[in-house]
């Protein structure tokens, strides 16, 4: 059965997106939207790839597809003694997937960050905009890092699926280098603290 290994680097994880994320800001976020925006990056292809992920995340076709797989996958865990080993691992996945989902709803409503390609040389923040943080970094993450910690082996996977989303989401104008970092703190800590949380949570026994 799976079991939630350290979560530790976690938080070691989220620094290093956190310094990227306001170099982002600072410094590289503007170079690189002003060169996707006058090159052909191909964002047409990048956004058909990434399809693939959102339908495996349960964002597409309808985004509470992935929540209402992992809630029953909760309870029917829960409920059959012979799948009871995984339902905590299914309430790990489930609750960083609830948790990091509504922490970027929150995130975008109070930013209001618009995207590159809706941007016309002001300010980008505090308007009506929703690319701060990236929403696709935060659904998809959030199974992405919860199954790293449940399968170790998969990490790099993980990574992998994380950073073409970054890649897929920039490419298509669509969002920020900063956007795509501060997603994964946001889902790095998310993950985190239900890690820990779930760890210590008293387990009723099997009926």
């Amino acid at each position: 059965m799976p079991r939630l290994h350290d979560p530790s680097w976690l938080l070691r994880l989220a620094i290093a997106s956190a310094v990227m994320c306001a170099l982002g800001i600072a410094w590289f976020d503007l170079p690189v939207a002003r060169y996707v925006a006058t090159h052909d990056t191909h964002p047409t292809a990048w956004s058909t790839a990434l399809v693939t992920l959102e339908y495996a995340s349960g964002f597409e076709p309808w985004r509470w597809v992935g929540t209402t797989i992992l809630v029953l996958g909760v309870i029917v865990s829960r409920a059959m003694p012979r799948w009871h080993g995984a339902a905590k691992a299914w309430l790990f996945v489930t609750l960083t997937h609830f948790v990091a989902s509504n922490a970027m709803i929150w995130g975008k409503h109070l930013t209001g960050r618009v995207r590159p390609s809706e941007w016309h040389y002001g300010t980008s923040w505090w308007q009506h905009g929703g690319a701060f943080p990236s929403g696709h970094i935060a659904l998809i993450g959030s199974i992405a890092l919860p199954l790293a910690i449940l399968y170790p082996r998969t990490r790099s996977w993980m990574f992998l699926v994380i950073a073409f989303t970054g890649c897929a989401r920039v490419m298509a104008s669509a969002h920020w280098t900063s956007d795509v970092f501060g997603g994964l703190v946001l889902v790095a800590l998310s993950t985190w603290a239900c890690a820990v949380a779930v760890q210590r949570a008293p387990w009723p026994s099997a009926a």
